[in-house]
């Protein structure tokens, strides 16, 4: 879902760290820019990803992270992460449509208080003109790449409300 993002970020000319389970999907078609390093690994174990995070980093610190992970995974993959990030390092985390309930709270994770910058960016649902549809995979790549660059630490893509209304 966060292809568009990859390739946008690879066209600007930005070094990406691709984590992911099969970084080889997101970076299909991707512009050949020698900017691309794949990581292959799986928030569901924080302390081989952070490992494998940091061999790819070279000793270099992460100044931007976009993170879409799957609590209960996410406070692991925060603290293996924390030490890699440089200290003003923006991170926006992406929560699917059940973290859009208005009613539940997602706080701020203790690695990322100021100098860092963390945008919490909940992905919601548009409506058309034949009802309401999920984000596609551009929209979702889109508010990613709006939570690194925007400053607001609470941001929502399309409509979580009323939530009755979702797809």
């Amino acid at each position: 879902m966060l292809r568009p993002a990859v390739h946008d970020l690879l066209s600007a000319g930005t070094r990406v760290l691709l984590v992911a389970r099969r970084p080889e999907r997101a970076d299909a078609g991707a512009p050949d820019s020698g900017q691309l390093i794949p990581v292959a690994a799986d928030w569901s174990e924080p302390e081989e990803l952070g490992r494998k995070v940091r061999e790819a980093a070279g000793g270099r610190p992460i100044d931007e992270a976009i993170l879409w992970v799957h609590t209960p995974y996410d406070a692991g993959v925060h603290q293996a992460l924390d030490p890699l990030l440089s200290p003003g390092a923006t991170v926006a985390q992406l929560w699917g449509s059940a973290g859009a309930d208005p009613n539940r709270s997602r706080p701020l994770p203790e690695q990322y208080r100021p100098p860092r910058n963390y945008r919490s960016v909940v992905l919601g649902f548009t409506r058309t003109t034949h009802g309401t549809r999920w984000l596609t995979d551009r929209e979702i790549s889109n508010g990613a790449l709006r939570g690194l660059s925007e400053p607001d630490p609470e941001q929502t893509v399309g409509r979580t409300q009323p939530w009755s209304d979702r797809p």
